[in-house]
């Protein structure tokens, strides 16, 4: 050991000591380790600027994880003492610190031993930011010392480090193997090139995925916004050739883009994710994240659209929350207008959220200016988040997208195609709202409340309450371009002259649109409040003994492994003990004690909110819980009969549950279903092997057969009412809007008389898409007048619902027809 190694040895070992008393870097991959995948192999770690802070971080980490020491030396290739770190792009200059002009030789011989040796040598990337905030210009003073883009002196990198000790992400790569990268036998010369720009473009694609592209003043956005020919040509055909007009217009238009414009704090960001951490905290007893490593691969090369579904208003601060803790850079995120409340709407506007009108229906510049500011931050490489059903759902289904701002995406694409878009749909499973009582008041037929402060402050009471787990699961990503390439391959050479969108355009917005709403619904999380719902709710009244109710938990759990609905999927691993209580201990299910047995139960207000949760994963189980619903009536069914069931009513489920299967694959659907059924005996197999049985009447399976179809009851009563209003008015008599409205009524008299606990029962956008649906199959037409034609075929797909149906429920509907028919005579 020489004298320069017994002075700085000590002095390195007391700098880390103090390091680590403050510093406290987070590391992603949680379990670094794992990417060693050749033990054999020498490791090194390539660090993109260097310095003892960067050392010392690293060093830390390695220490806590398993990993060689970066400060070690070891052998490769028959050569000794080499160093572990290597810095690609080291600093020169005391105080005003600059990259040197030379290259980093220790790469270099690296490169040059590999060539005279059969040894592998694993280059491990390690980032490093301290502190994760865009550089934004002209806000020196506020953003003095956080990660940005440009090198920072040993000044800034000390205040850096006091300041970010612990707002800092150490992130380690995926290890690239030297001999992999120099497969083809190159001169020594050109690996090291190569492998130098490898490295090089790592860093910076991992700094954009982390850091986020360099942010310019909203000001300078604005301005840029307002100069855009689209924006330009608006304001004349608002002003016409008056300069005093356009002016006036022109003010106009930075008036739109000042409401609609994110205003981005970092400062405000850090105060806002500490709340949150402790909110959470106090709220839930975790966030569970499942399938994250989707977003890391996408995020790297690919700019973001997060196109979560719409539970809650938490949704917002949930997902920036999720994305920020992965050490990825925070969306730009869509917000309706009515969230710019006072206080409220500028913290959110410092979070990155950007305001947007309900409609820009008869405003053109308004239209014109969003559309601008939308492409504006797209075209710098920001991600951004917004959800195309538009508002909430009030029923707990997905809504039917809305293109609004799909199309804005992706003809922003389509004009500037930089960095390839992909759509990242999002699942939020929720055990508990805090919306939970509007949303109750707006499924029975109240007005939706306007967002206020005053709301905001009353609840906050909620948060006393206890609101269980969250569940988020990422889906499989959506890449833009195949889909562009697959319908319509000539889309790259489409000029816009007057900046008119692509005929075109409309069709792909449907497929992406639909493909999202596929997406979220196949990343579905099952949740143990979900599951009580889906089993509650078929009981006559919500009530239910310990025993049938473990028995059909079970049974419920496992369809939905044997039925696989998608890979991406999550099922809680829970007893059905353990889900009774979490249920209890929610305020969702009470006990009551009784010598034959304890007996489960919920109340008429939590029967109502449970139809939410039960609609959240009614579509994993829409197959095999139809194929019950055939066996309600009847006895015996032949296996093709079932398959033309499931088929006449198949794209109604599709429309109203976004189902994942094409048209032509739902045979097969029916078919692997029905053997899910028959496997766990709830089905049986005739002698003739192609007639199915019910188990006998009164058995413990022919009651877990007929709860498991109950599911799907209220759907097939909303079939064979509409069915029965258009049969009894006649073809030619009802507009579209006077049968929805008469289909609404009787669906609300229905539930008032049978006690359905499901005020979406009566939702009048089902009966609209269910209409829709209908003249989509051609079974129903509009004549000159604007009134619907049918056939008298018609009446044998009303007769198919008898097989389902009680008589009851069929009588009760027939009556409410007539006697709707005779209101009619008397007028």
């Amino acid at each position: 050991m020489n004298i320069t190694a017994l002075v700085v040895s000590p002095l390195y070992w007391l700098a880390g000591k103090v390091f680590s008393l403050w510093a406290r870097p987070v590391v992603q991959p949680e379990l670094p380790l794992e990417l060693i995948t050749d033990q054999d192999a020498a490791v090194c770690y390539v660090l993109e600027t260097g310095g003892l802070a960067d050392l010392l971080a690293l060093e830390q980490a390695c220490d806590a994880h398993g990993l060689p020491s970066p400060t070690s030396t070891f052998e490769f290739c028959g050569s000794r003492d080499h160093k572990r770190v290597i810095v690609l792009r080291r600093m020169t200059g005391f105080f005003a610190r600059r990259p040197g002009k030379t290259s980093s030789q220790r790469l270099q011989r690296l490169v040059e031993a590999a060539e005279q040796g059969e040894q592998d040598l694993l280059l491990i990337p390690v980032a490093i930011y301290w502190g994760r905030s865009p550089e934004k210009e002209r806000s020196v003073i506020k953003l003095l010392f956080s990660e940005d883009w440009n090198v920072a002196g040993r000044t800034r990198k000390f205040f850096a480090t006091v300041l970010h000790g612990r707002n800092t992400l150490l992130r380690f790569s995926h290890a690239l193997p030297l001999r992999s990268i120099n497969s083809a036998g190159q001169d020594s010369a050109i690996a090291y090139r190569k492998v130098s720009r490898i490295l090089r473009v790592h860093f910076r694609k991992r700094r954009v995925a982390t850091v986020g592209p360099d942010l310019s003043h909203r000001r300078t956005l604005i301005d840029q916004v307002l100069r855009t020919p689209e924006v330009r040509r608006a304001i004349l055909a608002e002003a016409g050739d008056d300069y005093r007009k356009q002016e006036v217009a022109r003010r106009k238009a930075q008036k739109y883009a000042l409401e609609i414009a994110a205003n981005i704090s970092y400062p405000t960001i850090r105060i806002v994710e500490r709340f949150l951490k402790w909110l959470w905290n106090r709220i839930y007893d975790g966030i569970e994240l499942n399938h994250i490593d989707r977003l890391h691969e996408v995020a790297r090369e690919k700019e973001v659209v997060y196109v979560p579904c719409h539970r809650s208003h938490f949704d917002y601060l949930l997902l920036g929350y999720i994305v920020y803790e992965e050490g990825l850079h925070l969306p730009h995120i869509a917000a309706g207008i009515n969230l710019d409340m006072p206080i409220v709407g500028g913290i959110l506007r410092r979070g990155g959220a950007f305001f947007l009108r309900r409609s820009f229906k008869g405003n053109r510049l308004y239209a014109a200016v969003f559309d601008a500011y939308l492409h504006q931050i797209l075209v710098r490489g920001h991600s951004i988040e917004y959800f195309v059903e538009g508002g909430r759902s009030r029923t707990g289904r997905l809504l039917a997208p809305k293109g609004g701002m799909l199309v804005m995406t992706i003809n922003s694409y389509i004009k500037s195609a930089r960095r390839p878009v992909v759509f990242v749909p999002v699942y939020f499973g929720y055990e508990k709202l805090i919306e939970g009582d509007s949303f109750i008041s707006e499924m029975g037929g109240a007005e939706k409340k306007k967002e206020s402060l005053g709301g905001l402050i009353r609840s906050v009471k909620s948060l006393r309450e206890h609101f269980g787990n969250v569940y988020v699961n990422i889906a499989e990503p959506i890449e833009l371009e195949p889909v562009l390439d697959r319908m319509h391959p000539e889309w790259r050479d489409y000029e816009s002259t007057n900046g008119e969108r692509p005929a075109w355009l409309a069709g792909v917005v449907d497929v992406i649109g639909e493909k999202i709403m596929s997406g979220i619904n196949s990343a579905a999380a099952v949740t143990p409040i979900s599951l009580l719902a889906s089993v509650l709710l078929a009981t006559p009244k919500q009530k239910i003994g310990i025993n049938e109710l473990r028995r059909q938990l079970t049974l419920t759990l496992a369809l939905m492994h044997r039925f696989k609905y998608s890979d991406s999927v999550t099922l809680p691993d829970w007893t059905p003990d353990k889900i009774i209580k979490h249920g209890e201990k929610l305020d969702v299910v009470s006990r009551s004690t009784h010598p034959m047995g304890e007996v489960i139960h919920m109340t008429e207000r939590t029967a109502v909110l449970m139809t939410y949760f039960r609609n959240n994963i009614l579509h994993l189980l829409a197959i095999p819980a139809s194929v019950a619903c055939c066996f309600i009536q009847g006895q015996r069914l032949e296996h093709e009969e079932l398959q033309r069931l499931i088929r006449l009513i198949y794209p109604f489920m599709k429309k109203e549950l976004h189902l994942k299967w094409d048209f032509d694959d739902v045979d097969d659907v029916t078919s692997a279903a029905i053997q899910s059924l028959i496997d766990l005996e709830i089905l049986k197999v005739g002698d003739s092997r192609t007639t199915l049985i019910r188990p006998p009447a009164g058995s413990e399976k022919a009651f877990q057969l007929l709860m498991l179809g109950q599911s799907m009851v209220p759907m097939l009563q909303r079939f064979y009412l509409v069915i029965a209003i258009l049969v009894s008015n006649g073809s030619g008599t009802l507009s579209r809007q006077r049968l929805e409205t008469l289909c609404q009524q009787s669906a609300e008299r229905l539930s008032m008389i049978y006690g359905l606990h499901s005020p979406d029962f009566f939702n009048k956008t089902l009966f609209h898409d269910f209409i829709r649906t209908l003249q989509d199959q051609r079974v129903l037409r509009r004549n000159t007048d604007g009134l619907i034609e049918f056939d008298d075929a018609i009446k044998s797909i009303g007769a198919d619902a008898r097989l389902v149906l009680g008589e009851e429920i069929r009588h009760s509907i027939l009556s409410l027809t007539m006697s709707e028919d005779s209101s009619q005579a008397r007028e």
